[in-house]
């Protein structure tokens, strides 16, 4: 797997396609916004070209995007035509574009019959298997629901989004700022299934959660101190399962450039040495 300065991450396949995974492009966000009295350009286009200009650079010939295609959940008439604009823009580029459900995309299903596609495929939010160039098996969802239990047993890997992780920065001035982190967590496979099955998986040995952050930028995300450290069971996550909080040191927290910024346990320390408001940059 390789990572550049985007919210995404790719992936060779055994098949020869290179995969371009990203989650929560939450499309349509800017609708709700303007219910709200925020008024903001569609950002339909300029979310599908920063797709399109990142698969050019990385050769990626397929996409993923791991839930959270749309934002509005009660209703689809007001953004139905965003997630269409968006749909047919990034269409053409992909050998396969897998769209995979998440809470927020009640009937995707009726947008995307309205103008079918041969190289989309809509999956339920329990997600899919690939398998990598390098033979480790990836478990791709979106967060919210617990995989098939066959899918996790075979699993290495799973990649999720969801929650949205990001980390809180400050500057010599006290400006603070938000941005967008991916987040990898070592958990014990064997008591991660029973946790979430209520059951023995027959499973041993570590596995590893690798959680991207949203892709829409409108949307920076959520305070990875507001969610690893609890147990976030009204958001519906599987990493309920995993128990973050009692294993801080096993999440390892990166910029979307892949700049290692530490540990759970070792930002936190930090964290209480320069106060709420986030990271000095000079540690950065």
């Amino acid at each position: 797997m390789s990572v550049e300065e985007f919210r995404g991450i790719t992936v060779d396949s055994d098949d020869g396609e290179r995969w371009l995974l990203i989650a929560d492009t939450h499309v349509g966000l800017e609708v709700e916004l303007g219910k709200k009295g925020v008024r903001i350009p569609s950002q339909s286009a300029r979310i599908a070209q920063m797709i399109l200009d990142f698969a050019e650079r990385t050769g990626a010939t397929s996409l993923a995007i791991l839930g959270d295609v749309k934002h509005e959940i009660a209703s689809i008439v007001e953004s139905a035509r965003e997630v269409k604009e968006f749909i047919n823009r990034i269409s053409g580029k992909f050998n396969r574009i897998v769209l995979i459900k998440g809470n927020h995309d009640g009937n995707l299903d009726l947008i995307l019959s309205n103008d079918a596609k041969s190289n989309i495929y809509l999956v339920d939010s329990r997600g899919f298997m690939l398998r990598s160039k390098d033979g480790k098996n990836l478990l791709l969802l979106h967060g919210n629901s617990k995989p098939r239990i066959e899918d996790f047993m075979n699993a290495d890997v799973i990649i999720m989004g969801h929650t949205h992780p990001a980390v809180l920065i400050q500057d010599v001035t006290g400006y603070v700022m938000r941005a967008p982190v991916i987040v990898k967590i070592r958990v014990d496979k064997s008591v991660f299934g029973k946790n979430m099955y209520n059951t023995e998986t027959s499973t041993s040995g570590l596995m590893n959660i690798i959680i991207l952050p949203t892709f829409n930028p409108l949307t920076v995300g959520m305070d990875v101190f507001e969610i690893f450290p609890k147990d976030l069971v009204e958001v519906e996550t599987i990493l309920h399962y995993a128990r973050t909080w009692e294993i801080l040191s096993n999440i390892e927290v990166y910029l979307t450039d892949m700049t290692y910024l530490g540990t759970m346990d070792v930002l936190a320390r930090i964290r209480e040495e320069v106060g709420e408001g986030g990271y000095d940059v000079d540690w950065l």
